[in-house]
């Protein structure tokens, strides 16, 4: 279960960490990566219920 505003994700670009929030509470329902995947602009990282 996360709230709103709980740090789901940390993506890395160009050695720089950009922290992914939780928009509003729910529970994790899927993560479709691991640590380390490349992804690209409109990737399902994870998926919320």
């Amino acid at each position: 279960t996360v709230a709103e505003g709980d740090v789901l994700l940390i993506l890395e670009a160009m050695k720089m960490e950009t922290e992914i929030r939780a928009a509003q509470a729910g529970t994790v329902r899927g993560i479709a990566v691991k640590s380390g995947d490349a992804v690209s602009v409109g990737d399902t990282l994870m998926t919320l219920a």
